[in-house]
Parts: C-alpha cells; sequence; structure tokens
C-alpha cells in the first residue's frame, strides 16, 4: 500500500521535481543603457542540445522585438527574430532549443515623458527551471533605485552597480515578477553620461599643460561677430569712397572745360576758348 502511494506521489508531483533542461541561466536586465529604453538578456546552456524541444516564455506586453541567438562562437550560430504571440492576455514567444548554447534579446520601453520609472519584468517559462540568477544593473544617471527583492550589489571598473537576485528554482509555468523603480532627472542613458564624463576629463587632462606654458587668455568672438564687424566696416569704406570720389568730380568739372580741357577760373560762366557754358 505505502509503495502504492509513493509511485502516485511521484506521478502527480514529477512536474515540480522535474530535472531542468537548461543549466547556467542567467538573466540580465539593462534599464536606459545605451538606448531609451530596457534591453533583457537571456543566456544558458542546453543539457541535452541533441535532442530538440520547443521552449515558451512570457515577454512584457510592450516588448518590441525578440532576438534569438542559438550556437556559440566555436560553432555555427543562428540570429532569428522571434514572432511575439497573443497568450492568456499577455506576450508569448516560442523558441527551438537543437544546440548547446543560447542566448535571447528582449527589447521593450516601457517609460513616457515622467522622470519617475516603474519597471515590472515577468517571469515565466514552459518548463521548470533550477537554480539561476538574475543580474540588474542600476543607471548612473538614476536617484532612489529600489528593487522589490532580496539582492546582493557589486560594482565594476566604471562604478556601475550590478544587483544580483538568486533564485533557487522557478516551476513549470510558475510565473515571478521583478519590480523596480528610479528616478532619471537628465533622461540620458547610462552610455550618454560615461560619454560626456569621458569629454570632461579630456578637457580637464588638457588643462593643466596649457596652464604649464602660459598661453595668454584672448577674448574668442562667436563666428558670426568677425563677419558682421567686416560688414560694417565694408559699407562705411565705401560710403566714404563714393562721397571721396564724387566730391573730386565736382571739383575737377569746374577748373576744367568739359568739352576741350582748357583751364577756366572759377568765376567764369563760358570757356574762354571753345565758348562752351561751364
Amino acid at each position: 500500500m505505502k509503495k502504492f502511494l509513493f509511485i502516485i506521489f511521484i506521478i502527480l508531483y514529477s512536474p515540480i521535481f522535474a530535472k531542468s533542461k537548461i543549466s547556467d541561466l542567467n538573466i540580465y536586465i539593462y534599464p536606459e543603457y545605451y538606448y531609451k529604453g530596457i534591453m533583457v538578456e537571456i543566456n544558458g546552456n542546453v543539457d541535452y542540445p541533441d535532442s530538440l524541444y520547443t521552449l515558451e516564455m512570457i515577454v512584457p506586453t510592450m516588448t518590441d522585438s525578440v532576438f534569438f541567438v542559438s550556437g556559440s562562437t566555436k560553432d555555427e550560430s543562428e540570429v532569428k527574430i522571434l514572432n511575439i504571440q497573443d497568450k492568456n492576455l499577455n506576450k508569448w514567444v516560442e523558441l527551438d532549443l537543437d544546440k548547446s548554447r543560447f542566448r535571447i534579446f528582449v527589447f521593450y520601453n516601457p517609460f513616457n515623458s515622467s522622470i519617475k520609472r516603474e519597471i515590472q519584468y515577468p517571469l515565466q517559462f514552459s518548463i521548470p527551471l533550477s537554480e539561476f540568477h538574475v543580474f540588474i544593473q542600476e543607471p548612473l544617471t538614476s536617484n532612489n533605485f529600489n528593487i522589490d527583492l532580496k539582492s546582493v550589489s557589486n560594482k565594476d571598473q566604471h562604478n556601475i552597480i550590478f544587483h544580483q537576485i538568486h533564485f533557487k528554482e522557478l516551476n513549470q509555468m510558475s510565473k515571478q515578477i521583478i519590480n523596480l523603480t528610479y528616478d532619471n532627472p537628465t533622461g540620458k542613458t547610462t552610455m550618454q553620461f560615461l560619454q560626456e564624463r569621458l569629454s570632461e576629463n579630456s578637457i580637464n587632462n588638457k588643462a593643466p599643460e596649457l596652464i604649464s606654458k602660459k598661453a595668454p587668455r584672448r577674448h574668442r568672438l562667436p563666428l558670426w561677430e568677425p563677419f558682421a564687424v567686416l560688414g560694417v566696416l565694408s559699407a562705411i569704406v565705401g560710403g566714404l569712397f563714393l562721397k571721396n570720389n564724387y566730391n573730386k568730380n565736382d571739383k575737377t568739372n569746374k577748373n576744367f572745360c568739359s568739352k576741350c580741357g582748357n583751364k577756366i577760373e572759377n568765376s567764369d560762366n563760358y570757356c574762354s576758348d571753345c565758348g562752351s557754358k561751364v
């Protein structure tokens, strides 16, 4: 009787204790890293690559695109764009795992014009998962960063903080939602922040060199000002030139006859040589 009950128990609960076909699973969430949205990378190993099987997983409702990369750098890898399907009021993707290594990239943008960022990322798979980790990158432009699950924080060489969440397992079709919030008052991405900081450091490194050479400080005009000054000066010089030329012609006409060129006096009304009126 006990053996019979034990067999029934195993049959009923075998899905719960089923061995995962995926190992070394890691999920990376990158909010506002290099574009104004969220990129999620899911990678892992397939323990039985020779036997083809299908994996279904849920994605956020605002997902824009999902890419599937199978294989590794050692063998021939393949990149596919997965179709996003509507199923039970949620968004799902389906993929065939037939190689030892896989990577999935999910792109979506849940943000609006508000500086407040609220992110919900769902985890739900058609197969059971054994131990895995989720890594969340904290944007360098964020304030008041918060995650609703227990995590361990670490920094990389750029002082970017990663929050690591450990999951012992996730049963087949069991759903887990990761909630995180933060403020982004600048609206910039982490890459934009790093590029600006790199430019500032480059300028600051050149400053001591300029000071040591004691280069004189010169006032620099905006680019439009030299052209404006040149235009005004040209108008003034041109006006003076025309006025001066007019005065010369006027005086010339009074001292010489315009027809014969004979010299006349200022008091003469007629030329004494040709009789023309001057």
